[in-house]
């Protein structure tokens, strides 16, 4: 057993019980540092597996397998409901609640197609039992009443006495999926591959199909798949196995167990669940190749040319050794942009670029896709020839070693690295587990260790021809593969609205509109009504403060100097942290050397500078080179907040570095590789010359479908930047740079002549680095001891100098630039018109900034509107799958969104109610607390040792002083309820002043502001 096995947890030996549970397996996860319980309640069935290890930050995950036969959104409509209210918590919502006062590190629910997962997460024990408190209750003692099932799911709506529409969160959620072709387009292939089984229909819905369910149904599914012999529980963290099992059992174990639908656990259970589970699972190989040609939303006609998609089905999800053989001969195909069949598919010219979601797709069956979009007609079956043609020539010729070893380097760099991708690092790790439960598989042998990497690298070096016999296995040999041709059309928008006005008429037919209006009257006042949430558990502020301070992090960014090539002191930044052996290291060049006009070049140069090659590296020798040597290298560009506060003020006057705006290069290498991998740094930085004229053509079309294709998923936030642009140069530049402005600056420049766009690039970045810069480095304390004389070589090689001083510009200069050619600026409302059934609203406005008092309180307001007020109005009321309240952290600016929002037009109005009525509110010390606790949570959050690094970074260039950070997190933390309400009122009152409203949204009559429609 390794440490963390307690002396107590020697009890839970293979073989033994406790409390009622049977351990069904102990093993060691050496790779993940944990010892591995697995265990199942013997009278329910409940199965368990815990990885006890020695982190603080402890998860846990009710799954349970919910198979999808129909495209109603069934089980997503199912995963919404059990979290509107249960036996213990009869909230309307208190999955909000818990958000609004947790200090949880991560909070959610997923439907996918075959399971429907509950994870949550915190660092804090009493937190984190309060959590699986309200979790447990929701999945296994839910309300679900008649209410919740017309909000979440679906119900008429008169709020147009001539035009009643159809209205519920998940059928507006998924409204706004099927409006973006890039999420229709990925649905396709599968859809039509796994005729027959649950994989076929959306397990999120589609909305022609939702307005089909029953109530009836819906207590039916409940009834039927969320019991304890369908459920596992994943637990990591350091907490007791044994504690977790004994709350298990007394909080609900003991309950179901009284029920009377009870059914006692049988060794035969198991394998009727999973035979009714996968009955409609396994999938029939296809008899022949499959050619499927279907159409996706647009709001032009023909305009774009399709997206092609080749996929396979490579059979079995279930081993894995031979996931692992899938994974590796994928990521030879496909590792980057040199790689052989990603490059071909670049070069052919048959496409604009290669179709988002390539690659692995991991179900029941194991999924590989490859493919282009902006394919001309008649071209489809050039892009099978072109797939083929370069399968054959890869197994005739044999696989380049570079390419074995790049995604060998690849793979290694993923196990090693530690990594929080939206929530906790035990939530990518959950996968493997839940998906062998849920299977029927070897729990034990799920998990895809360093030694399943070493064994498929034993057997590459041992078997002559092995990766090209996968190859012709998986592909060549293999006629389980569907082709599809997705087509834009403007029709698919038109038709999927006239489906939707037969499914009103439908509906009226099924009941009096009297009947309906009686029925939305008690969903309203079910709605509006307040929650009495003192049942909730909660922690109190001052369990956060010992002797007067705060319990604090600490972040450690050490500032020192290196001789740079004009012999002046160039700024080193050191973050000493616990990386696993990677190094993080960035240089950083001024961007405001620049004349302002430059700025709206430099989000293609970034993306283009380490992509198109350099000296005498083509572009895909270079991708080659780099994918061979490191963990990749990348620029991006960081705009310059400047926090000027009483405490920063002399940090400020000492150091040029700080309020600057960047161009900045990252590079991740593990640290064997260092030396390789700032040579090639160095290499990109000294020789790129821009000259390869149609790799820029392909990086800029890809820049400008990726922005294109990012419009409708993701309009919220640029409907945010777009309200916000008029408020601070900051604020300007981050439009200019990820804005809607962004979206006709690329329109223009994917247009322009590449030679043309070549010597801008070249004359910008010859500026640049005659500005100086910084360096900064992220690793191991013992690293950090043997890199610095690289560091030192490096500086020297790139002629690296100290930081030249920025030009003077106007918050005007910037301004002036986001303005829409044929618009002009308007200092009124925009409404931005998109080719789809779903909109976003935002609105901005300014606040109090950091270091200022009040800055802090104006924080817990935001984060109560968005869980609780907002929340009631706009999601629960109104329909719009998310609605929130931001403070911009450094300028102290109030931003408001919605996301997928059916009526973005009445939005900003109801942002503006919502800051009238919380005015004149009377709050308990018990709610602001509450709001407390969740807005502390947003801080104290644990980050990898990459993102604490550059963290550290960010608060440097920023000059964030740690006093006025220890300040503002001290004024959450003893926020009063006098403290709330005057602050409350006060963002009413600045709401008053001048603010900025933007609406995306789809045509409507009747909408103020001046309408702009977004070539889409």
């Amino acid at each position: 057993m390794t440490k963390f096995m307690s002396e107590k947890n020697k009890i839970l030996q293979k073989g033994s019980t406790y409390n009622g549970f049977s351990v069904l397996n102990v093993f060691e996860l050496n790779d993940f540092h944990s010892t591995a319980f697995y265990l199942r309640h013997e009278k329910t069935g409940l199965e368990v597996l815990h990885l006890l290890n020695d982190e603080t930050e402890n998860l846990f995950s009710f799954s349970f397998r919910t198979p999808n036969f129909k495209g109603n959104g069934l089980a997503h409509i199912m995963e919404h409901s059990v979290l509107c209210g249960s036996e213990k918590y009869p909230l309307k919502d208190p999955f909000t609640q818990l958000s609004n006062q947790s200090v949880k590190t991560y909070l959610n629910a997923a439907t996918y197609a075959d399971k429907t997962v509950y994870p949550a997460s915190s660092t804090v024990e009493a937190d984190y039992f309060n959590l699986m408190s309200v979790y447990g209750d929701a999945v296994f003692f839910p309300k679900l009443s008649p209410e919740t099932f017309a909000q979440e799911a679906y119900r008429l709506d008169f709020a147009d006495e001539k035009k009643p529409s159809i209205q519920g969160v998940v059928y507006n959620e998924m409204k706004g999926v099927y409006s973006s072709f890039e999420e229709v387009a990925s649905g396709v292939p599968s859809k039509n591959l796994l005729k027959g089984t649950i994989y076929e229909k959306d397990s999120g819905g589609d909305p022609v199909e939702i307005p089909t369910l029953t109530y009836e149904e819906y207590l039916e599914f409940h009834k039927k798949w969320y019991r304890a012999e369908n459920c596992f529980v994943f637990l990591y963290g350091n907490i007791p196995t044994q504690k977790q099992l004994d709350f298990l059992q007394e909080n609900f174990l003991n309950r179901l167990q009284q029920k009377k639908d009870f059914i006692p656990w049988n060794p035969n259970v198991k394998s009727q669940i999973l035979k009714n589970h996968f009955g409609f699972v396994t999938p029939q190989n296809l008899e022949a190749p499959l050619f499927v040609k279907e159409y996706g939303p647009s709001g032009e006609e023909n305009e774009k040319g399709s997206t092609v998609l080749l996929t396979w089905n490579l059979g079995s999800s279930c081993n894995a050794f031979e996931t692992m053989e899938k994974v590796l001969v994928t990521g030879i195909l496909l590792n980057h942009d040199g790689s052989p069949l990603q490059k071909a598919l670049i070069e052919s010219g048959l496409g604009e670029d290669t179709a988002p979601g390539m690659g692995l797709n991991t179900l029941y069956s194991v999924l590989f896709t490859v493919g282009l979009r902006g394919v001309k007609k008649n071209a489809v079956e050039k892009v099978k020839d072109v797939v083929f043609k370069t399968l054959r020539e890869i197994v005739e010729k044999g696989i380049e070693k570079d390419d074995i070893d790049s995604t060998l380097m690849a793979l290694e760099f993923s196990h090693r690295e530690i990594r929080r991708s939206h929530g906790p690092y035990a939530i990518s790790l959950m996968q493997s587990p839940i998906n062998a439960w849920a299977f029927g598989n070897d729990i034990e042998k799920s998990f895809r260790l360093r030694s399943i990497i070493e064994d498929v690298r034993i057997k590459i070096q041992s078997e002559k021809g092995y990766l090209e016999q996968l190859i012709n296995k998986f592909f060549l040999n293999n006629d389980n593969y569907i082709i599809t041709e997705v087509i834009p059309s403007k029709k698919y928008n038109q038709n999927r609205e006239k489906c939707e006005k037969k499914l009103i008429e439908n509906l009226l037919k099924k009941t009096s509109v009297e009947k309906i209006k009686e029925q939305n009257a008690a969903l309203k006042s079910f709605q509006t009504k307040k929650d009495d949430s003192s049942c909730l558990p909660h922690l109190k502020p001052q369990d956060f403060i010992k002797d007067g301070k705060r319990l604090s992090d600490n972040y450690a960014l050490k500032i020192k100097t290196l001789e740079g090539s004009d012999s002046k002191p160039v700024d080193f930044f050191v973050s000493s942290e616990n990386t696993n052996g990677i190094t993080y290291f960035e240089v950083g060049f001024p961007v405001d050397v620049l004349d302002a006009k430059d700025y709206v070049w430099l989000p293609l140069l970034a993306d283009t500078i380490t992509d198109c090659g350099w000296g005498n590296l083509d572009w895909i020798k270079a991708a080659s080179i780099t994918a061979l040597n490191t963990g990749g290298i990348s620029a991006n560009l960081l705009p310059g907040e400047l926090c000027k506060t009483q405490n920063s003020l002399s940090f400020i006057n000492e150091h040029n570095f700080c309020g600057r705006d960047w161009l900045v290069f990252k590079l991740k290498v593990i640290d064997e590789k260092i030396e390789q991998g700032l040579k090639l740094l160095s290499d990109n930085i000294n020789l790129v010359d821009f000259k390869d004229t149609k790799r820029l053509k392909d990086i800029a079309i890809e820049a400008r479908n990726d922005i294109d294709s990012s419009i409708i998923p993701g309009g919220h936030q640029y409907a945010i930047l777009r309200a916000a642009r008029k408020f601070s140069k900051v604020a300007a530049v981050d439009e200019i740079w990820n804005g809607l402005t962004l979206f006709y600056n690329l329109h223009t420049q994917a247009e322009n002549s590449q030679t043309q766009n070549a010597q801008i690039f070249n004359r910008i970045f010859k500026e640049i680095k005659q500005g100086g810069g910084f360096v900064h480095i992220t690793a191991e304390e013992q690293t950090l001891k043997k890199v610095e004389p690289l560091i030192k070589k490096f500086v020297k090689d790139i002629s690296l100098t100290k930081l030249k001083e920025a030009k003077k510009s106007t918050l005007e200069d910037f301004v002036s630039l986001t303005e829409i050619q044929g618009v002009g600026d308007f200092d009124g409302d925009e409404y931005f018109v998109i080719p789809g059934q779903i909109g976003f609203a935002a609105q901005a406005f300014s606040g109090i900034a950091y270091g200022q008092k009040g800055n802090a309180v104006i924080d817990v307001c935001a984060h109560w509107l968005s869980n609780i007020l907002l929340w009631e109005r706009i999601r629960t009321v109104g329909g719009a799958y998310g609605a929130y309240c931001e403070t911009d952290s450094i300028s102290g600016r109030i931003l408001f969104a919605t996301y997928r929002d059916p009526s973005p037009e009445k939005s900003n109005d109801v942002f503006d109610s919502c800051l009238k009525d919380a005015s004149q509110m009377e709050f308990s010390q018990s709610e602001v607390e509450k709001a407390v606790m969740g807005t502390y949570s947003q801080f104290v959050a644990p980050k990898t040792p990459q993102a604490r690094g550059y963290i550290e970074l960010l608060r440097t260039l920023y000059a964030i002083d740690e006093r006025d950070r220890e300040n503002k997190l001290f004024e959450i933390l003893n926020c009063s309820k006098e403290d709330f309400k005057s602050t409350l009122k006060k963002l009413s009152d600045f709401s008053m002043q001048r603010k900025y409203r933007v609406i995306i949204g789809s045509e409507k009559d009747g909408v103020s502001g001046k309408k702009i429609y977004l070539p889409l």
